[in-house]
């Protein structure tokens, strides 16, 4: 997505223990972030976050106070409108 040619190429093993992974290529053509707001796994709903999501989602509530809800809840929530609507839809 950011023209990195960071490359990574994985398999799995053959007794099915695991994986082995290679590198390609090491190098990266930008400045790691300091935050991962907007990342998909940093924005994932816990397990009473998709309870609260399916509840008010049953009630009819508009996604962003669903966003709001959740980050009165928690604090430290970096959920996104856009992880909401993915969320709804999926749901």
């Amino acid at each position: 997505k950011c023209d990195c040619p960071f490359r990574l190429r994985g398999r799995p093993l053959k007794n099915s223990e695991g994986w082995v992974v290679r590198v390609l290529c090491g190098s990266y053509n930008h400045d790691v972030t300091e935050t991962l707001v907007e990342h998909p796994y940093v924005g994932r709903l816990t397990t009473n976050e998709k309870t609260m999501f399916v509840d008010m989602t049953k009630s009819k509530v508009k996604p962003k106070n669903i966003l709001l809800t959740l980050k009165e809840h928690n604090e430290k929530n970096v959920t996104t409108i856009r992880q909401v609507y993915t969320a709804k839809t999926t749901y």
